[in-house]
């Protein structure tokens, strides 16, 4: 049983949940509507006709689901075997809170991580959502979600502790999660799970715990029309090997980093 299969979604806690979706998706076209979740489409890498989804949704600051975690993010995973998976993890030691949910779109139960993190496991029912795949094309400059940073008071040991019990493959404190785009199943996609000390410098100028990447489309562009509606974002574009990057400050002091990817 292959215990992760990939990034269900993010939750991020807001002073203004309705207003930062509304920001999102007028600055970054994320599909929110009138909702504060979208859907992030993307296609498995191993079988490209199925169309998975990646949640990201903002909650109220006095939020009860994120309970007993007190972090401002929580992280959900994609699992194949819920009710397997659970127990396993339990004889393994690791905090496994007693409640479990069902829902037409999928099985969740919830695990505590070493540092207080609350982790959703979902095993999917993708065909819950009454989306037809011909419903669901990216139109605006987000392809998906590129990336998510946590702060970590030992970033190796934490990592250690995924790999252990989640059966990731980490690369030092950082792991990739393979897919598709949903509008070109010729193109690659990539969401990296990554730890960083607690000091780090990488996060400035947010006070966050963590920081979020968003895989784009014309960067350049995109950059250029953030700062003609006075969007706080980074002066220039950087170029490296793995593509081009920039960041920008959201409207409640969430760093983002948006990346334009070198490999198709």
């Amino acid at each position: 049983m292959k215990r992760i299969t990939g990034i269900g979604g993010v939750f991020i806690k807001a002073s203004d949940p309705k207003f930062l979706a509304r920001w999102y998706e007028d600055h970054l076209g994320i599909p929110f509507g009138t909702n504060v979740y979208a859907s992030l489409k993307w296609r498995n890498a191993n079988d490209t006709n199925e169309i998975c989804t990646t949640a990201f949704s903002f909650f109220p600051e006095n939020t009860t689901y994120f309970l007993p975690g007190e972090k401002k993010l929580m992280l959900n995973f994609r699992v194949e075997n819920l009710r397997e998976l659970l127990p396993l993890l339990q004889t393994e030691g690791v905090n496994v809170l007693e409640k479990t949910e069902e829902y037409e779109y999928g099985k969740f139960g919830w695990v505590m991580d070493p540092e207080g993190n609350k982790i959703e496991l979902w095993e999917p029912h993708e065909s819950g959502f009454g989306e037809s795949p011909q419903s669901v094309p990216v139109s605006g400059p987000v392809n998906g979600l590129g990336g998510i940073f946590i702060k970590s008071s030992d970033p190796k040991k934490l990592a250690q502790w995924y790999a252990d019990h989640f059966q990731l493959n980490f690369q030092g404190t950082m792991c990739m999660f393979r897919w598709k785009q949903v509008n070109d199943a010729q193109k690659d996609g990539t969401t990296v799970l990554s730890f960083f000390k607690e000091d780090t410098q990488y996060f400035k100028p947010s006070d966050k715990s963590y920081m979020l990447n968003l895989n784009v489309n014309q960067i350049e562009q995109l950059t250029e029309e953030l700062r003609t509606s006075q969007i706080p974002v980074a002066p220039k574009v950087d170029d490296s090997e793995y593509g081009k990057f920039s960041w920008l400050m959201d409207a409640e002091g969430n760093k983002i980093e948006l990346w334009e990817s070198n490999k198709s």
